[in-house]
């Protein structure tokens, strides 16, 4: 087994300058969809919360319904200033 060998993405290496071209695997990302992710992550630190989680749809929905809306009201806030 060889050590030290750079591990590249298989992407870049069909083009290198995928990357600038194309904008990335999140081009299409938000600020708001961020916003909205990092609050999700944050409701998934609690052990608790992740047992829950997978019980219902119902459920998931919610999530992240409310992660946009903790996205929404952070945009809101950073408008302020």
């Amino acid at each position: 087994m060889k050590e030290n060998v750079p591990i590249t993405d298989p992407i870049e290496m069909v083009d290198p300058n995928w990357m600038q071209k194309t904008g990335g695997y999140a081009r299409d990302m938000t600020l708001r969809d961020h916003f909205a992710g990092l609050a999700m992550q944050a409701l998934f630190m609690d052990a608790d919360f992740c047992e829950q989680f997978g019980s219902s749809q119902a459920l998931r929905i919610a999530i992240a319904n409310g992660a946009y809306l903790v996205a929404d009201a952070m945009l809101d806030e950073r408008e302020k200033k």
